[in-house]
């Protein structure tokens, strides 16, 4: 397991602290004479594969006052390196980067000039390959021993770019998935749509057909009614046309019996002469 190698190289390097270690102390012994408590470290360091990436992470480091922690890590190909790191309680140390190429009669380049931080969190593209220096400088401070807690991360760019197109393909599969699953979503409201305007229409010819046959009701009804009114309108003519009838022959009648009375009244007349003669 090479991960596990790594870290069990970096458990037991020489210190690079020779202001708080004894010459020849490891990191492993120099952690183990750390005071108990609050300032002994919580974890070791470790370095590990992920997929290509090798990280570096630790909990409550301790630099003691006047002490210098500086972490080299191996640069074998392109990479990027990725830098987290805080110091506890709000106390601060001096940051730096420096760079050793591999080739021969290379010198430390300084890559990142010494500062005072109390936090940072950045990333440094490597474009060859040889060793960085992560260093975090405690030197100005004679009285504080400083706590950090730090996470560094080294990735080539041939596994980030390896691992980028992995994920344009992953992202490129979920929006193909996620295309299809639109369009059987759109098929699926396209069907309950039509569902419901088919129940709608349905509904609708439903109701025409109530209202026709109501409608036709109506005219029968209507139909009745208009030949009752025209039975009794011709009813109401017949009446009218014998009541004129009978006014007629009322009035023939009367002018018969006048004409009658007339008579036996000139009768009488003719009679009461004929006996006075």
């Amino acid at each position: 397991d090479t991960g596990a190698m790594a870290a069990a190289d970096e458990e037991y390097a020489p210190c690079a602290a020779p202001a708080c270690c004894t010459p020849g102390q490891t990191r492993a012994n120099h952690a183990a004479d750390a005071p108990r408590g609050r300032d002994r470290p919580t974890t070791t360091a470790q370095l590990k594969g992920m997929m290509g990436e090798v990280v570096l992470a630790s909990s409550g480091m301790l630099i003691q006052a006047g002490g210098i922690f500086e972490l080299p890590i191996k640069v074998d190909r392109p990479s990027v390196l990725r830098i987290r790191f805080e110091v506890d309680e709000g106390y601060d140390v001096d940051f730096a980067l420096k760079f050793l190429e591999d080739a021969e009669g290379s010198t430390p380049q300084t890559l990142v000039m010494p500062a005072r931080s109390t936090a940072r969190e950045g990333q440094l593209d490597i474009h060859t390959t040889g060793t960085c220096f992560v260093i975090w400088d405690n030197a100005f401070s004679w009285i504080n021993s400083k706590s950090l807690t730090y996470h560094l991360s080294l990735k080539s760019k041939e596994d980030i770019e390896r691992a980028r197109r992995i994920e344009q393909k992953r992202l490129a599969e979920l929006k193909k998935q996620a295309a299809k699953e639109q369009v059987i979503v759109r098929r699926q409201a396209r069907a309950n749509l039509i569902k419901e305007l088919e129940g709608k229409l349905a509904d609708m010819l439903a109701y025409e057909h109530e209202a026709r046959g109501r409608l036709m009701a109506k005219q029968g009804e209507l139909k009745r009614l208009e030949a009752e009114y025209n039975a009794a309108k011709a009813g109401i003519v017949a009446i009218a046309d014998g009541a004129d009838r009978a006014e007629e022959l009322a009035a023939e009648l009367q002018q018969k019996l006048s004409d009658l009375l007339e008579q036996a009244a000139q009768d009488e007349e003719d009679n009461a002469l004929d006996t006075v003669e």
